[in-house]
């Protein structure tokens, strides 16, 4: 037996079907993120174009705006994703995953109906609502694999959002470019539905007959497990930080390029790259880095993560050309393939036996609450002190996660010590 964590993982009583199982229904569900993530990713680089198109001239508005629409889905996503994580693991986490998939396709085709700029927001905040994919298939995936290959899966898990970060945004660059921005919303929602089907047909979830209604964990039992699981709530924190740092400066990247001399007719296109390339690097590097949090561990891996994303973002702050910033975001995605899997990991490895949905979720909405802070703060920031110090603010950020990797040890020792 190998203890991992608060588990009793008996792995030598795992029979090699179970082991093709849990890669079985890793690349299934790599496959249907991916295809997921694509379709959340084509609309992401020109929606502050998209507000531009639906009436929004003032530049100011049109950064605030930016911020907001692309932070709406966060804000509901944030507190239903708690809620959703609980009912996985109550009920059926291959059933929350479909319900995910499907409610994205729901939003998209309404966000391509939009007529105004509110009701383009209310849309995003229904996306949010009722999707949630990256928290089930996190849960999903914790859950169904052995611990001892668990950073491995996370970390292969996190290439399929890359991929996505890679196609999504040249794929909605070109065909906003040569069918209109709406058109990207709709066939997107399309690859969603395909999406869908793989995971109804492709992933096959562990019996869940012994799963006891009576004794099933409420969110209210997962925040108080939070607090008491030692790291558990410092984690959290670092993933916030992870995304602050990491989000902040998309939104008001189209911006950003137009201030380095991009033309308007190729901006689309140059946005999707710029957004993109950091998808290649990290799923480039994903793999590589994922075998390296189960051997060396996940503080060691998220500490030069960490530095390295930060470097980053301060060469963006001070970059004087587009080659620049590209090849700053290609640095940005090798360190958020370590940033965000390894602090996954370190989260999945505390977490008792029945609560991986649930528990996983609140490491979810983290990086949701990361991600609905972040684009207004960059909004405000854009519109009154200049982009440039978008990119400072995100590097304090990511500086952040080493502070409190140097001051926790530091104050349990005195605390020991007195």
């Amino acid at each position: 037996m190998q203890r991992v964590g608060w588990n009793w993982c008996v792995i030598a009583r795992r029979s090699p079907h179970s082991l093709d199982r849990w890669r079985r229904n890793l690349w299934a569900l790599w496959s249907a993120q991916m295809l997921a993530m694509i379709a959340m990713s084509a609309v992401i680089p020109f929606l502050p174009l998209f507000i531009r198109q639906l009436g929004v001239t003032s530049e100011a508005e049109e950064r605030q705006w930016s911020g907001l629409v692309f932070a709406a889905p966060f804000f509901t996503s944030l507190i239903a994703s708690p809620i959703w994580g609980a009912l996985a693991d109550r009920y059926s986490r291959k059933a929350m995953v479909l319900r995910a998939v499907v409610g994205i396709s729901f939003a998209l085709i309404l966000m391509g109906l939009s007529r105004s700029v509110q009701e383009l927001f209310i849309w995003r905040l229904v996306q949010g609502g009722i999707s949630g994919f990256i928290a089930a298939a996190l849960g999903f995936v914790a859950a169904e694999t052995p611990p001892t290959h668990r950073g491995y899966a996370l970390g292969v898990l996190q290439t399929s959002q890359s991929v996505g970060a890679v196609v999504g945004p040249f794929l909605g660059g070109v065909i906003s470019q040569y069918a209109g921005m709406r058109s990207v919303f709709w066939i997107m929602s399309v690859l969603c539905i395909v999406s869908a089907v793989v995971v109804l047909l492709a992933v096959e979830e562990t019996s869940n007959h012994n799963r006891s209604r009576q004794h099933a964990h409420q969110v209210r039992d997962n925040l108080r497990a939070a607090w008491t699981i030692p790291g558990f709530a410092l984690a959290l924190l670092c993933i916030v930080l992870a995304q602050m740092g990491t989000v902040m400066p998309s939104p008001q990247m189209p911006f950003f390029l137009e201030e380095l001399g991009v033309g308007e007719q190729q901006l689309q296109l140059v946005t999707g790259i710029v957004v993109g390339v950091t998808g290649l690097s990290s799923l480039i590097a994903a793999p590589f880095i994922g075998k390296e949090v189960d051997r060396r561990g996940a503080r060691t891996i998220v500490r030069w993560s960490a530095a390295v994303a930060t470097l980053s973002l301060i060469v963006q702050a001070i970059a004087g050309s587009v080659w620049v910033v590209l090849a700053a975001r290609v640095i940005l995605g090798i360190a958020v393939s370590g940033l965000v899997p390894a602090l996954n990991t370190f989260v999945s490895m505390r977490i008792p036996e029945g609560r991986q949905s649930g528990m996983m979720s609140l490491a979810s909405s983290a990086m949701l609450l990361g991600n609905l802070i972040a684009p207004p703060i960059g909004g405000v920031l854009s519109a009154h002190t200049g982009i440039r110090v978008v990119f400072g603010v995100a590097s304090l950020c990511t500086a952040g996660i080493l502070a409190v990797l140097w001051w926790v040890p530091r104050r349990i020792a005195s605390r020991r010590a007195v």
